[in-house]
């Protein structure tokens, strides 16, 4: 699983950050991401949230309320073809 780390970062670059990397992970054939933003004040956490929300090809993953989450970290789902075909479409 891919960790994006846009902790510390400020909001414009984390933001082209976050895009780039999960593009990146799409074209790679991953399944699952996880997005660390760290606690702060939320404003990276929701600008991540508000990203994955609005591709089509990515979900935010609900965690088990019996296990305990890192606060500080997203996991998102990449609803993306197999590896193969990705691998065919880059030949």
């Amino acid at each position: 699983m891919r960790t994006i780390y846009i902790r510390k970062l400020r909001f414009e670059e984390a933001r082209i950050k976050l895009e780039r990397e999960l593009h990146d992970a799409f074209m790679d054939g991953e399944t699952y991401v996880e997005i660390l933003h760290g606690i702060g004040e939320g404003v990276l956490r929701r600008m991540a949230i508000d990203y994955v929300t609005t591709c089509g090809f990515l979900k935010l993953v609900e965690s088990d309320p019996m296990f305990r989450q890192n606060p500080g970290s997203t996991l998102v789902e990449i609803l993306a073809p197999s590896k193969e075909y990705i691998n065919r479409l880059k030949a």
